[in-house]
């Protein structure tokens, strides 16, 4: 079915205009409302609630809205209440409300549809600065198939359902996390300070990709530990006649539907998605490995790149093609950059004198016109240099430095925290980096815990305020 079969064509005219910021105010004040438990919302409610944000409504101009000319010569909106009350009529004409009356008052109150209730909290979670927490759907999968299998109820069909979704969401997620890293990837390639670089990882992408999706696949709702027990709960259910009747007559009475044998289809079918999304998981979260290690790898090549404080010509042609690099959608800059290049080179006519220009007659020579050398384009050069430094530097950071890194620094304690790190210059800091890394490693000796404040500084750096703990022998084991 065609979106616009289900919402009105205009329905998103309101954000084209410079009056975007206040509809979408006001959208925000709708969903408010509705988490206010507020089943039943008021016309005159809504009305205050947007007045109140006057200081908005004074940017609203008319001007903006789609309306002919002399529709726009009668109205007369100067006031807050006036502006407040337009601004409900377009999310009436619009359809992204419905004002109806109530029998029981004869007062106006708002009405939402569904489809807009499900945008509101789309564009709720968007901009909220709340953490959602963490779906375990995998150990939920788990639970509620062996605690079925152990003692089955009415609830069989159910749970079956419930685990057919979580594993439909599982996939989805897991997509969705692979193409969260690609996104800080790809940002990686605009940034051009290491402060930038390291609040792009520390920041952002460990705090709410890493910490929050990545760490708990790994660990505590790890595919690879409750894969082969949901399978075999499966494939038993499948195999057992007694069980499968117990399914057919469930969903028959869920479903309202008595064709037995399209049932009995249905629920093969679902388990058979289930087990068979879990069989191919394992390339699926290979590929999430491969993205997070190659995100961490170059950020830290990254911060690498930016400090190679080299003087020579080669470094200030490297510095030249950095900050093009960065101004190339940027015509001002960029032309700037170019301006300032043109205006700081001269050229000069070059000669030379040897044992026969002092004798007559004097004779002057010219050096002949030789093949030009080539241009080689600013990209072709970016890249050659970027090809040439990784070249140099992959195998500087090694596990074994990394590790002798964290060994020195603990030295007899069994404890260290940030604070007490030796971070004299960026190279220990790139080696604190990948020690946080691969902290989560199994064949790392110690782990982490974060510490409060979050941050500390430590000699020029600011740097996660992290306790590095020894395992113990239990632990490495």
């Amino acid at each position: 079915m065609n979106l616009f079969d289900i919402v009105p064509n205009n329905y998103f005219s309101i954000f084209t205009g410079k009056n975007k910021e206040i509809y979408i105010e006001s959208l925000n004040i709708l969903y408010s409302l509705l988490q206010n438990d507020e089943a039943v919302i008021k016309k005159s409610d809504f009305l205050s609630a947007l007045k109140e944000r006057e200081k908005n409504l004074n940017n609203f101009s008319l001007e903006e809205e789609d309306l002919s000319d002399e529709e726009k010569n009668d109205l007369s909106i100067d006031t807050p209440t006036s502006k407040a009350s337009f601004v409900i009529r377009r999310l009436e004409e619009t359809g992204w409300i419905d004002i109806s009356m109530d029998i029981d008052n004869y007062e106006e109150v708002i009405v939402l549809p569904a489809y807009t209730i499900s945008l509101l909290k789309t564009f709720n979670d968007i901009v909220s600065d709340e953490e959602a927490p963490y779906l375990s759907l995998v150990h939920s999968t788990y639970s509620e198939l062996k605690l079925e299998d152990e003692d089955m109820d009415e609830l069989l069909y159910t749970t079956l359902l419930r685990c057919y979704e979580n594993t439909k969401k599982l996939k989805v997620e897991l997509i969705t996390l692979i193409h969260s890293i690609r996104i800080f990837q790809n940002k990686l390639t605009k940034l051009f300070d290491t402060n930038e670089v390291l609040h792009s990882y520390f920041d952002i992408y460990k705090k709410k990709i890493s910490d929050r999706y990545y760490h708990p696949l790994k660990t505590f709702d790890s595919v690879a530990k409750f894969k082969r027990p949901i399978i075999k709960i499966l494939d038993r259910w499948l195999k057992d006649k007694n069980i499968r009747e117990k399914l057919i007559v469930q969903a028959s009475i869920s479903a309202k539907n008595n064709n037995k044998k399209e049932i009995e289809n249905d629920i093969i079918t679902k388990i058979n998605y289930i087990t068979d999304t879990y069989e191919t998981l394992n390339s699926l979260i290979s590929s999430i490995d491969k993205e997070n290690n190659s995100y961490t790898k170059s950020s830290t090549q990254k911060i690498l790149y930016l400090n190679n404080s080299d003087r020579t010509i080669k470094g200030h042609l490297e510095n030249i093609f950095k900050h093009y690099a960065a101004s190339i959608n940027n015509g001002r800059a960029l032309a700037d950059i170019l301006s300032k290049m043109q205006d700081s080179t001269s050229f000069y006519e070059q000669g030379f004198i040897d044992s026969k220009s002092v004798t007559l007659p004097i004779l002057k020579k010219y050096r002949e016109n030789g093949i030009p050398l080539e241009i080689v384009s600013f990209d072709e050069a970016d890249d050659l240099l970027m090809d040439n430094f990784l070249e140099e530097t992959k195998n500087i950071y090694t596990d074994e430095r990394v590790y002798s890194f964290m060994e020195h620094s603990f030295a007899d304690k069994k404890e260290i925290d940030s604070k007490e790190l030796k971070i004299k210059n960026y190279d220990s800091l790139i080696c604190l980096i990948l020690a946080t890394v691969k902290s989560e490693d199994e064949s790392s000796f110690y782990r982490i815990e974060e510490l409060m404040p979050k941050q500390i500084q430590n000699n020029d750096f600011i740097i996660p305020n992290f306790a590095f703990i020894k395992k113990e022998e239990k632990e490495e084991k």
